[in-house]
């Protein structure tokens, strides 16, 4: 067998291997909202989202995002168990805020007195990550103390990991608050970016949207490689088929 045949064989193997960890782990779902995807999930967990509204493809903090007007765009992704039963969780995204002073939803799965958990901004402009627990459905809130200004940048993530609930912002521990039980479902409920399943509208674009069912750290977040293989392996491994 020809050396450069043995070669490919390899690499194809190795593509293989790391794909499918990356499709087994903890990441349950994946928007980058690159154009060329769309709302859909890249991780090929199925998650793939529902567009509402008219929220336009811009330039974004990695290729495109998506921007939401604050009045009627927003993205839902339908309920499942994989997004709703859960005994911990983080959550990651960029945003870019285009208006501020109302209180409004970047992310949530829930709706008023019967959430699961959601990333805020609070009226004066400060971020809030919220989880509920329990049949209860106790809330736990952490409010960071950074100001949001407009048109600007922030890796926003926040973690539940069955004792405590923590928010960051552009990696810096903004607020913490003791926590218990498994996160409260909200059954039949999407998972909404952009709103308040259709309220609470957030003007401004986001980007790179990631969701896992386990507490990772802040750091793993904020490292591509966790987020993004999957795609890219296909299209490298798309591109190797071609060449042989």
């Amino acid at each position: 067998m020809p050396i450069s045949r043995i070669i490919w064989f390899v690499s194809v193997l190795i593509l293989f291997s790391v794909a499918s960890f990356t499709a087994n782990g903890e990441l349950v779902g994946y928007w980058s909202f690159d154009k060329e995807n769309g709302v859909t999930d890249l991780t090929g967990n199925g998650h793939d989202g529902i567009i509402h509204g008219n929220p336009e493809f811009v330039e974004g903090k990695i290729g495109e995002a998506l921007e939401f007007n604050g009045a009627t765009d927003y993205v839902a992704i339908p309920d499942h168990k994989a997004i709703s039963e859960l005994e911990a969780l983080s959550m990651a995204a960029w945003i870019q805020p285009k208006k501020l002073g109302a209180w409004v939803a970047v992310l949530e799965k829930g709706i008023h007195l019967n959430w699961s958990y959601g990333f805020f901004i609070e009226p004066d402009g400060t971020l809030s990550f919220e989880v509920s627990t329990g049949p209860a459905n106790n809330l736990v809130c952490c409010v960071g103390n950074v100001a949001l200004k407009i048109d600007q940048w922030y890796h926003i993530f926040g973690s539940y990991d069955g004792k405590s609930v923590k928010a960051y912002v552009d990696g810096k521990l903004e607020g913490e608050m003791a926590g218990n039980d498994a996160v409260h479902i909200t059954e039949g409920l999407p998972f909404t970016i952009g709103s308040r399943n259709g309220q609470n509208f957030f003007a401004g674009v986001v980007d790179e949207v990631a969701f896992w069912d386990e507490a990772i750290t802040v750091e793993e977040s904020m490292n591509p490689s966790p987020v993004q293989p999957k795609g890219k392996l296909t299209t490298t491994w798309g591109k190797l088929k071609t060449r042989h």
